[in-house]
């Protein structure tokens, strides 16, 4: 899609659902909607769009009062004092108060003040960062009221963090992989640095990484969806689409995905006209009955010497903090020196280092990182097909804690999409919940059209001794079961879903439908069929299998292959006879076999598919696809295109 048109549509798309309380427009982040109004102004598309004063008011409120998510809207402001600082699309006046809300803000822990928001974690690391840069840089005379120093101070503060940041996304990738949400606001604040940063490195890896990002989004999405895995889930894109952050990218950049509510990353993307390689665009396209793709993300903290980073040096104590790894024995002490203050965080890490203590005291090992948010090493595999996708990371942290991780995802177009996982709430906005994240993270695995995930949750947790799929009857044009599998067709995709132990469908609970689709939450409860699939036992496996009418014949083909399938065996050892595969050998301390073949599920490359190549921490990735060329050379700081 075009850039301007992607801007006219948005503005167009505000005006049929101005007034709902519910969309994204009239919002906090409805200063995106703005810009996309100023954008379209400049470039004279025929209509002159006023602005409304009131809707960035309440982004301006946000940044004020230093909420949680304010670094969010920060680079639509940066945006605008930028391009639109002579006042000739905005009243001189607003620009003004613009300014002084972003003179005024605090920049990052070390300022003065309190803390209300999240600073650390890997999207908001690079948001703050960037963000005081390129206020720094554009007034780089003016005090900054929150701590009294300059612009330069402050852009010369931002540097170091940049630096570091986007050093460790060259070489390891992103911690926070394949996230529905954070990726788009990854591009935020990586847009503005791409275009405004003077230093050549800055600006040259931004755009680099901007680069590696979309293509982890062409190599593990189907049909503007990106499913499989997510390292950080929410229940809401995680069953529906329409709602993912990258969703509305993927349909500017190459014509796949929704736009159905305001995108602020697409929006600024379209601002800045950015332009995707062709390599990468190319790999978003399905061109072949199948692709595969194999890659890995992140460290595990036993290995991060290895790779030259030292955990007893504090420069590098974020890198630490955006792998959510604060709390491991060999940082505790440079993560208690992060606030200035006590800060909630304290209480955890204290926590945590009193345990270590008490361990070493009693003679007990602890274990390695301990922390239920961490993002360790994931080795991500995809499988995407001209009419599904299946994707999961495999055997991630087994038997442990879990937050958001979200493991595996079957996807068949639209909402008909299919995973399991060990609900930690009976909730849908707690972290685990219902269906987003595990109290305990499974065992699981894949190899082509098949998932097996095993669960084993702790006894003390007495109120969650369950697992369950979601599995949204209404989704799909045809759901059988048989023999206790659970059949779907979706089009010409087709899914089997089957339980170790028996598993029943849970009545329709009309307050998911409220939470995940308000705007709409009465219609699709009156409509809807069983979506929740529950198996009771503290100890289960699951097995989903994909097929088509390309690969099976029939949907009732397909359900008739599984006649001889079988599921045997129990958590430690089981055996799956798969219709396509053949024998499959899991469990949960054994290897991973087909056919009496062990299946390497570990140390993949930094991405191995049909596009792509490339060693993990290569300081380089070459894209090829169907006579396109991309080189990121990440050493050199250059993209070489053709």
């Amino acid at each position: 899609m075009e850039h301007l048109e992607y801007l006219r549509k948005t503005v167009e798309l505000s005006k049929r659902v101005e007034g709902n309380d519910w969309d994204g427009f009239r919002s906090w982040q409805g200063v995106y909607l703005e810009l996309a109004k100023m954008e379209c102004n400049k470039a004279g598309t025929g209509n002159c769009y006023a602005l409304d004063y009131e809707i960035m008011d309440k982004g301006l409120d946000r940044i004020n009062n230093r909420l949680d998510c304010a670094d969010f809207i920060l680079p639509a402001f940066i945006r605008i004092l930028y391009e639109f600082g002579s006042g000739d699309y905005i009243e001189e006046s607003y620009l003004r108060k613009i300014t002084d809300t972003l003179l005024g803000f605090k920049y990052w822990l070390d300022e003065p003040g309190g803390i209300k928001a999240c600073y650390f974690t890997e999207n908001h690391q690079i948001l703050f960062h960037s963000a005081e840069y390129l206020v720094g840089k554009l007034f780089p005379d003016r005090i900054f009221t929150n701590n009294g120093k300059t612009g330069l101070w402050h852009k010369e503060h931002a540097m170091p963090f940049i630096r570091r940041w986007l050093n460790w996304r060259c070489r390891f990738g992103f911690s926070e992989w394949l996230c529905q949400g954070y990726y788009a606001d990854d591009l935020l604040a990586l847009s503005g640095l791409m275009y405004y940063a003077k230093e050549e490195d800055i600006k040259n890896l931004s755009g680099l990484i901007m680069n590696q990002l979309l293509f982890d989004l062409a190599a593990n999405s189907f049909q503007g969806h990106l499913g499989g895995t997510h390292a950080r889930a929410y229940t809401r894109p995680l069953t529906d689409p329409a709602y993912e952050g990258v969703s509305p990218v993927m349909a500017l950049m190459w014509d796949e995905g929704r736009v159905e509510d305001l995108s602020t990353c697409a929006v600024l993307l379209a601002s800045y006209r950015y332009q995707c390689p062709k390599a990468v665009l190319a790999a978003a396209q399905q061109t072949e009955d199948e692709w595969i793709n194999k890659q890995r993300v992140s460290l595990n903290m036993e290995d991060v010497a290895k790779y030259g980073i030292d955990e007893s040096d504090f420069d590098n104590i974020m890198f630490f903090w955006g792998m959510q790894t604060y709390s491991d024995r060999s940082v505790i002490e440079n993560s208690l020196k992060v606030f200035p203050s006590y800060n909630w965080m304290n209480n955890r890490l204290l926590a945590y280092k009193e345990r270590y203590e008490l361990l070493d005291k009693a003679g007990i090992s602890a274990p390695s990182t301990p922390d239920f948010t961490a993002m360790t090493q994931a080795d991500i595999y995809t499988f995407r097909t001209r009419d599904y996708m299946i994707g999961c990371v495999q055997d991630y942290r087994r038997g442990r804690r879990g937050f958001q991780q979200h493991v595996w995802t079957a996807s068949l177009g639209g909402r008909a999409i299919v995973f399991t996982n060990a609900p930690g709430s009976f909730e849908y906005n707690c972290r685990p919940n219902q269906f987003a994240g595990n109290l305990f993270l499974p065992r699981a695995v894949i190899n082509r059209n098949v998932v097996i995930s095993i669960y084993r949750i702790d006894a003390d947790f007495i109120d969650f001794q369950y697992t369950h799929a979601y599995f949204p009857q209404s989704e799909f044009d045809q759901v059988k079961e048989k023999d206790g599998w659970v059949f779907g067709r979706r089009k010409d995709a087709y899914i089997a879903l089957k339980s170790m132990l028996p598993a029943v469908w849970e009545p329709v609970k009309e307050e998911f439908f409220r939470f995940v689709d308000p705007k709409n939450h009465e219609e699709r409860f009156r409509e809807s069929k069983p979506f929740e699939y529950s198996a009771q036992g503290h100890a289960n496996v699951w097995v989903c299998e994909m097929g088509s009418k390309r690969e099976n014949g029939s949907f009732d083909e397909f359900i008739g292959s599984f006649e001889r399938a079988r599921l045997e065996g129990d958590t430690f050892s089981c055996v799956y006879q798969s219709p396509s595969q053949g024998k499959m050998e899991f469990g949960w301390l054994s290897p991973f076999k087909i056919n009496g073949e062990e299946i390497e599920i570990h140390q993949y490359k930094r991405y191995d598919n049909p596009a792509c190549q490339s060693e993990f921490d290569s300081g380089k990735i070459e894209i090829r696809r169907n006579g396109h060329y991309a080189l990121l050379d990440f050493e050199k700081g250059a993209c070489i295109c053709r």
